[in-house]
């Protein structure tokens, strides 16, 4: 895909300058902004939505009318299952197609492109979406995400159904947020299944590293101005569940850009390089004034990764987890 350089202004905790590739624009549009908590069902304690109607503790279709509380705070009811959605979030419309919603997905933004069904859908704009546009859909679920924020209460003021979604914070909030999606949905069913095989399967990729007591230093990078993700993101989560330590600990925000002299300070074993279709190549890291110090470099632990699977909140993080397992600890997964 053809390397674009997005700048996006602060918006809240999103703030942002990266490179990326089209594909992964979901995430890194608006960079660096926060991959901030999802909105949540209760009975989660994580930061997020609750869901107030009636709700078993077993696997069943919710009752409705349902009233939902959103990222920001807003509570949104729905008389029944939400049946004709505009997303504005790849990671949401993932989940929808793979909770079996698909069907009831009337536009998507422009990146969200999986699976193949979701390339057919009408489309809207990721960034800076026109409400006026969705008007005519005759929408009852429009879901923004963080890179939306500045534009709710526009869609709001035109009597739109919002429901505002924030990124995840960790992986919890990923499988959180599938069920969620299925209760609103009338796929809650559907939606446990498919949470319940997630868990499993990171589970029995933790299960192999029960004995690690301190995994490698890893530098994971968005792009070549050096953003990163620190642990309080689902990127860092993802980390975090492989024991991974994660360099940009500490950092000031969820995105920072780090220097390239924290980086070398950092001394990460392993590089993971989410940029590299456009910048992030080993070769390249290589070259950089310094790096042959780092311990990754020296020993040619630089790997990329697929972005599109690894940066959006949604049922692939399971492979990306797998994925980076193989990579952070070969001899444990051949």
């Amino acid at each position: 895909m053809r390397a674009m350089r997005v700048f996006v202004r602060p918006a809240g905790r999103w703030a942002a300058l990266a490179v990326l590739s089209s594909t992964a624009l979901f995430f890194f549009a608006a960079v660096l902004a926060a991959c901030g908590g999802t909105a949540r069902p209760a009975p989660s304690a994580s930061a997020g939505a609750a869901t107030t109607a009636p709700a078993t503790g077993t696997p069943s279709n919710a009752a409705f009318p349902m009233t939902v509380t959103d990222s920001g705070g807003h509570a949104l009811t729905l008389r029944a299952p939400a049946r004709a959605i505009v997303s504005h979030s790849p990671g949401a419309t993932e989940i929808l197609f793979a909770i079996g919603a698909g069907g009831q997905v009337v536009a998507a933004d422009e990146f969200s492109d999986f699976p193949a069904a979701a390339k057919a859908l009408r489309r809207v704009k990721y960034t800076d979406p026109s409400p006026e546009a969705e008007l005519a859909l005759q929408t009852d679920l429009v879901i923004l995400a963080t890179n939306q924020k500045a534009q709710i209460e526009t869609f709001r003021g035109l009597g739109l159904p919002v429901f505002y979604n924030r990124e995840p914070e960790g992986v919890d909030g990923v499988l959180d947020n599938v069920r969620l999606l299925g209760r609103m949905t009338g796929h809650t069913v559907e939606a446990e299944a498919l949470a319940t095989q997630m868990r499993t399967r990171i589970d029995a990729v933790t299960a192999r590293l029960g004995d690690v007591q301190q995994g490698p230093k890893v530098f994971y990078e968005l792009s070549d101005s050096l953003y990163t993700a620190a642990p309080n993101t689902f990127i860092g989560g993802m980390l975090s569940t492989l024991k991974a330590r994660n360099i940009a600990l500490g950092a000031a925000s969820q995105f920072p850009q780090l220097t390239a002299e924290a980086v070398i300070a950092g001394a990460p074993d392993v590089i993971l390089l989410a940029d590299h279709d456009y910048g992030g190549t080993p070769p390249q890291v290589r070259a950089r004034p310094g790096w042959s110090a780092i311990p990754a470099v020296k020993n040619d632990r630089m790997y990329a990764v697929d972005a599109d699977v690894v940066n959006r909140p949604g049922p692939r993080i399971v492979e990306g987890i797998e994925m980076m397992a193989k990579l952070l600890y070969p001899e444990r997964f051949p």
